[in-house]
């Protein structure tokens, strides 16, 4: 059994099975903890970084594992560090006994907000965690519900916390929350709407930052990162148009031993007075989303020359990656090299845009980054997504895939893309294929999405593909190796002769199941 201690809680003593010093008769107990250690990731409880979900299975782990035996039950509720992780919106009778079994060990505390409104009380654990303010090392409130709770045990004075995640409850363009509190040992934070102001003294210290829905870049965030800039490792900030009191002569603040950058901005000005004032190491890994227009080729130069600065470059080694949505009007494009990456959106592509002002874009891009092997999804729902395909750098495309809701216009679409057109450069044009040339001849993979509608004229897609990839054989060119088919329903016989009539010149068509996602507009949901 067990012991208690004279307040009545579980003592760290286990009663031992089999041999003196042996538990469940095979293993010591140091033995186990190290087991339980691996199996319950808790060297991850007080990571900045750690997952929500990963904290909530460590819970339920935890009491799960107390259902094993008699003996399991006896020991995880007299081992303390088993017991660190409190989450607010839990029943709170059970995170009181939960704080009481963590005895003195260092405190996880953490909630997400519900998906829908439920009442959260906290009048019960907050005296008792008010008493215990030392063992706080985390406190991670991804719940707008909760500010008051955090604020009333940040006043106290937290004198061993490290990581802090906060979620004001107030409007970030009516009030702006104070964070003004003792936290001499804080390293990381974490807060949404929160501008740092300059005389908070713990800001020194802070390893990562990472500021979301700010309205802008001002002198307060400029200050504050030129007060963490030598310890800073991790910096992570989504900001809006304002630019507010900024000095027109910035003095460029380095920070040396910065590992990752992230900028998300809603305008170029923005993302570019940041980095105009900060200078991070090479080594450093660096994205940065921001939202731009057709003609800010200067701002991609820019912005360029910070992330891959010319003595990064080495030939092919970058990938891209560019979506066109006719549906949302949207195009988004993502270069990486190495472990850097710039993601630009443009919204509002439409008919009569300046394409020319895109096409100028792409055409620096992939000069600037060494020519990097590009893929491109896009939908064909309207006539200008064509017009779209056709303007951008075709010499290293190597995969295109298609969504559309017209499957009858994609053999028309595709005859205007991938097929015969009019040469883009001189060099094409004096090239053996004269005054036209066949699209995008760098194409290995093509992957077709008809969202459900049945694919009624792939007989005559088939016929397009199939008479380019005669013509780049007869040049001796390469040769598109692969078509994939996803919610397109052809017609069995139809799809077989197609099956047979492409794989003769050397593609491979085949179909993938309902469940699978061949054509995923994913840029556009991470960026806006």
């Amino acid at each position: 059994m067990a012991g208690t201690t004279t307040d009545g809680t579980p003592s760290t003593q286990h009663a031992l099975q089999g041999s003196g010093n042996l538990l469940f008769g095979n293993l010591a107990a140091d033995l186990v903890h190290a087991i339980l250690q691996l199996v319950l990731e808790l060297d991850r409880v007080h990571d900045y970084d750690a997952p929500f979900e990963t904290l909530n299975e460590m819970r339920k782990t935890t009491f799960s594992m107390r259902c094993v035996s008699a003996l399991w039950n006896q020991f995880i509720l007299s081992s303390p560090q088993y017991w660190c992780i409190v989450n607010v919106r839990a029943p709170q009778a059970a995170m009181v006994r939960t704080i009481e079994r963590a005895q003195s060990a260092p405190l996880c505390i953490y909630s997400v907000k519900p998906g829908q409104w439920e009442a959260v009380r906290f009048d019960k654990i907050l005296p008792l965690l008010e008493t215990r303010q030392g063992q706080i090392r985390t406190l991670r409130l991804d719940d707008r519900d909760l500010y008051g709770f955090g604020t009333s045990l940040l006043r106290l004075g937290l004198p061993n916390l490290r990581t802090l995640e906060v979620v004001p409850r107030f409007d970030p363009y009516r009030e702006v929350p104070t964070l003004a509190y003792d936290m001499p040992q804080l390293r990381h934070l974490k807060s949404t709407a929160w501008d740092p102001t300059s005389d908070v003294s713990w800001i020194q210290g802070l390893e990562t930052l990472v500021l979301r829905g700010l309205d802008g870049f001002g002198p307060d965030l400029y200050r504050a990162l030129g007060l963490c800039a030598h310890s800073l490792r991790r910096l992570s900030l989504r900001l809006g148009f304002a630019l507010k009191g900024l000095p027109p002569t910035p003095t460029t603040i380095s920070i040396p031993l910065l590992e990752e950058l992230r900028l998300d901005a809603a305008s170029r000005g923005t993302v570019m007075e940041v980095t105009r004032r900060i200078l991070i190491p090479p080594s450093a890994g660096g994205i940065i989303h921001v939202i731009l227009e057709p003609g800010d080729l200067a701002a991609i130069q820019n912005l360029v020359d910070f992330l891959f600065p010319a003595e990064r470059n080495a030939p092919a080694s970058g990938q891209g990656l560019i979506e066109i949505d006719a549906e949302t009007g949207l195009l988004v494009a993502n270069y990486t090299r190495g472990n850097r990456a710039f993601r630009f959106g443009m919204p509002d592509i439409a008919q009569g845009v300046d394409y020319e002002a895109i096409r100028d874009a792409i055409q620096y891009l992939d000069l600037r980054l060494g020519h990097p092997v590009i893929s491109v999804t896009i939908s064909c729902n309207e006539p200008y997504d064509a017009e779209m395909l056709v303007l951008l750098s075709s010499s290293n495309v190597q995969s295109i895939s298609i969504l559309t809701y017209c499957p009858g216009e994609l053999a028309n679409f595709l005859q205007a893309t991938i097929g015969k057109r009019k040469a883009e450069t001189p060099e094409q044009a004096d090239s053996d294929e004269g005054e036209e040339v066949l699209g995008f001849q760098s194409v290995r993979y093509l992957a077709i999405d008809t969202n459900y509608r049945e694919l009624e004229e792939l007989e005559e897609v088939a016929s397009v593909i199939a008479t380019r990839q005669e013509q780049l054989r007869a040049k001796r060119k390469s040769t598109l190796e692969e078509m994939v088919l996803c919610h397109c329903y052809p017609d069995e016989l139809i799809f077989a002769d197609a099956q047979s009539k492409l794989g003769a010149v050397g593609i491979r068509l085949w179909q993938v199941d309902d469940s699978q996602v061949v054509v995923d507009f994913y840029l556009s949901r991470d960026i806006f």
